[in-house]
């Protein structure tokens, strides 16, 4: 076989090769720059940078862009690319598109979102990934790190009504068989029970370390009865707290949860939140916790 050495001093530059080698050592994203920065209360600020496409084509913006947003919802601001093989290609265009767009729907690059609550535009707002390197792997709300509780004993607290149901809970290993499935799995979970016969509840509390960055999601898998209630808050840094969701209920196989923890929380890095469950059970009503685990995985998608 021949060889062929790619871009190499003094040879021709070929629009085709040049994308195809981008494209095959990193993905779509911000290279650098183009950094979401409040300019007014209603126009956003794209400072000057590079980003790659997913068709390969690297894009560098010399000029700042602004883009005005005065509309509460959500926006997805990116390059929309027509490729074509011609060195110079063809002019990428700034876009404002409403929603959370994926980078499978769009041709081009995502730059991030805003999501545009009211009042004048704020960093809390914007959403973008990090810069592009080589070797690290972007992450997406699949392959995102959960940070599991930290280990430790009494975060169990039992809290009945005054109507005064008695809750159990057991943490057995035990089997189950996955639907679809004839061979059992093993699986370790709270199994919390009502045992009386009038309502109860019990709260449990987990605590996390905070980090660098903020817990942005909370995912959780767990199986509930009609009648029983998982109602997640989050409890953050200066014990402010606040309600994730409005109860799981009526879930009788055990499905992942993902909820967004919001951006207003205060979380310092070196010092503990924690992730309350408030359990409420009708007379011989239980809920089964497989695992929780936060993550600072911030995009919406």
């Amino acid at each position: 076989m021949t060889q062929q050495r790619i871009q190499d001093y003094g040879s021709p530059i070929v629009a085709q090769s040049l994308k195809s080698l981008t494209g095959s050592i990193t993905s779509a994203g911000i290279l650098n720059g183009n950094e979401f920065i409040a300019n007014s209360s209603s126009v956003l600020r794209i400072n000057p940078g590079a980003c790659v496409t997913n068709q390969g084509v690297i894009i560098i913006e010399t000029e700042s862009k602004f883009i005005s947003i005065t509309t509460i919802g959500d926006y997805t601001i990116y390059y929309s690319h027509t490729d074509v093989n011609i060195s110079g290609g063809t002019t990428a265009n700034l876009t404002k598109g409403s929603g959370l767009l994926t980078p499978a729907t769009v041709s081009g690059c995502i730059l991030g979102y805003v999501r545009y609550t009211g009042g004048a535009l704020n960093p809390s707002m914007f959403i973008q990934a990090p810069p592009l390197q080589l070797g690290i792997v972007v992450p997406t709300n699949e392959n995102a790190n959960w940070i599991f509780p930290i280990n430790g004993q009494g975060y169990v607290v039992p809290q009945a009504l005054t109507s005064g149901g008695t809750i159990k809970i057991t943490s057995p290993w035990t089997t189950y068989t996955p639907m679809g499935s004839i061979t059992p799995q093993p699986i370790l979970y709270a199994n919390i029970q009502n045992t009386d016969i009038v309502t109860g509840s019990i709260t449990m509390i987990f605590p996390f370390k905070v980090g660098a960055d903020p817990f942005a999601i909370l995912q959780i898998i767990l199986s509930t009865d009609t009648n029983a209630f998982v109602t997640p808050m989050f409890i953050d840094s200066t014990g402010s707290s606040v309600i994730l969701n409005t109860g799981f209920t009526g879930q009788p196989n055990y499905l992942l949860q993902t909820v967004s923890i919001p951006r207003t929380t205060v979380q310092t890095p070196n010092t503990t939140v924690y992730l309350q469950l408030q359990i409420s059970l009708v007379a011989g009503k239980g809920a089964r916790l497989h695992c929780l685990g936060l993550s600072t995985y911030n995009s919406p998608i």
